[in-house]
């Protein structure tokens, strides 16, 4: 931040409070569930495919983020552009918690990041942005490392 002034603006408020209100002010009128149970992804996916009949996205396995086409979009970006996704950093918290080896997380994430065309385009298409032009796009700006 240090080396580009822009990010100080008006939106730093906001993003600070934002923060606060999520991570330290205490919340009354809702609970966190997993506050109260814990996260054991086969648990609940077991129970999302086998008691809810969960529906899976066409072009991935994972249950996670794969409502709108919004997410495999911002994904694609983060990763071509900075070289990581949020499944990078659920994986890393999930390693954290001692709930995942590194090597298993390794191995999910290079699945997990692979890009969601399919969506990718279904999303592109109900904002009206050309697939094809956008994705050209981001990928001119592709991650290296030693542009950081």
């Amino acid at each position: 931040m240090s080396n580009n002034i822009s990010y100080f603006n008006s939106s730093l408020f906001d993003t600070l409070l934002g923060e606060y209100s999520r991570s330290i002010k205490k919340h009354k009128d809702y609970y966190y569930l997993f506050n109260y149970f814990k996260w054991d992804e086969k648990t609940i996916n077991n129970i999302l495919l086998n008691k809810y009949d969960w529906e899976l996205s066409p072009d991935t396995n994972s249950t996670w983020r794969i409502g709108d086409g919004a997410a495999p979009f911002y994904n694609y970006i983060y990763n071509t552009m900075v070289g990581f996704s949020e499944f990078d950093t659920f994986r890393s918290n999930q390693i954290r918690e001692g709930d995942l080896s590194r090597e298993e997380a390794l191995k999910l994430i290079k699945i997990e990041n692979r890009p969601r065309y399919q969506s990718i385009k279904w999303f592109l298409d109900v904002i009206g942005l050309n697939f094809k032009d956008t994705i050209g796009r981001i990928n001119e700006f592709k991650y290296k490392e030693n542009n950081l």
